[in-house]
Parts: C-alpha cells; structure tokens; sequence
C-alpha cells in the first residue's frame, strides 16, 4: 500500500492542531486574583506608609507611620529565627532539620572574629529560610510542605 505525500501532510497538521489546543492555556489560568484598580489601591495605601531607602536598597516604614497592630518587629522575628537556630541544626544528608542534643548554641552573641562557627550559622540560616516562611496570620516562621 501506497502513503501519498499529501495524505501525510494533512495527518501531521491535524495532530499539531490537536497536540496544540490541548496543551494551550485556558484563560481561567491567565486571569490574576486582584484587579487593576486592587492593584493600584494597594499600591498607594503602601506609598502613603512607606518610602524608599537607597541606602538599605529597600522600603521602610514612614517615620509618622503608625505600624499595625500585631506586626512583629524585625527584631523580634529575628530572635524567633535566632531561637530556631540554636536549637536546630540542617543536615544535608537527610534534607531536614535536626535537634541539636545537648546544651543548644547561642546564635546572637557567637563572636564575628570566629569565621567557622559564623560561616555554619550563615549555612543554616540560608537553609532555613529555603525551608521556612514568615506566616502573617500567626505571626511564626512555618514548615513549608512539599
């Protein structure tokens, strides 16, 4: 049996055809969660309270802004996260965090000078925040679930 070139050719359109609506987007999965006008009333509530600093390289809060109620300071969730990492060290081989046994270390006053012992909590810090997100709605650090 005889396959003519054009019958081929005819096959072979109708499958990309084919192959492309089914792996194309549906516009339900395009459609974002906020409108434009959300967007931009967001975006000037946060210019109203914030400006930039091109020292730091990023915004923070106006002087005459008032912080919200139950906002944790940067201080604060840094010694939640300072807690975490003096009991908790990453073990690479597992892919998890594991208690340290013992008398836990003292992150916060491990002295500069000392670059092993620095470079290790900078490691376990880097892991942490890989696996690990502030949650605004209780004011923690959380397990991120695979």
């Amino acid at each position: 049996m005889k396959i003519s070139l054009p019958l081929v050719a005819s096959l072979g359109v109708c499958a990309a055809l084919v192959g492309g609506t089914v792996s194309a987007q549906s516009p339900e999965e395009l459609a974002c969660a906020k409108t434009r006008a959300e967007v931009r009333a967001d975006c000037v509530k946060f210019l109203q309270t914030h400006v930039w600093d091109d020292g730091l390289g990023t915004y923070v809060l106006k002087k005459e802004a008032a912080v919200p109620e139950g906002v944790k300071t940067r201080a604060q969730i840094t010694a939640e996260r300072n807690k975490f990492l003096a009991a908790h060290r990453w073990n690479d081989g597992k892919g998890t965090w594991e208690a340290i046994p013992g008398k836990p270390r003292d992150v916060a006053s491990e002295p500069l000078e000392c670059k092993a012992v620095r470079s290790d909590v900078q490691k376990d810090c880097v892991a942490f925040m890989k696996t690990h997100r502030w949650d605004e709605g209780t004011g923690t650090y959380v397990a991120i679930k695979k």
